[in-house]
């Protein structure tokens, strides 16, 4: 028997959220798209997969990047802080030569 065609990627997601939502069984979703019973298990072990990996990447990148930005943060908190602090010192210094 020759292998049917390849279904487009959105036709198989279409498949894939119609079982997962229990509107029809793997073995009817197979029949449907005229393929195996274990192509409709592969595929949707890969949708969920494919959808797990990108949950985590994005916690992932989020986490590391605010992580790079709370570490920016401090040191610009510092360098102000001490901007702040010379700007205080030459006010000081300025009103004491003002006063002679």
């Amino acid at each position: 028997m020759p292998r049917p065609p390849a279904l487009p990627a959105a036709r198989k997601v279409e498949i894939i959220l119609a079982v997962l939502a229990g509107d029809m069984t793997a073995a009817e979703a197979a029949r449907v798209a005229g393929v195996s019973s274990q192509a409709i298990s592969n595929w949707k072990r890969c949708f969920l997969k494919a959808g797990q990996d990108g949950l985590v990447g994005a916690v992932d990148q989020r986490s590391s990047r605010e992580a790079q930005l709370q570490k920016e943060i401090a040191v610009l908190k510092g360098a102000l802080g001490d901007s702040y602090l010379q700007i205080q010192a030459f006010r000081s210094r300025l009103q004491q030569l003002q006063r002679r």
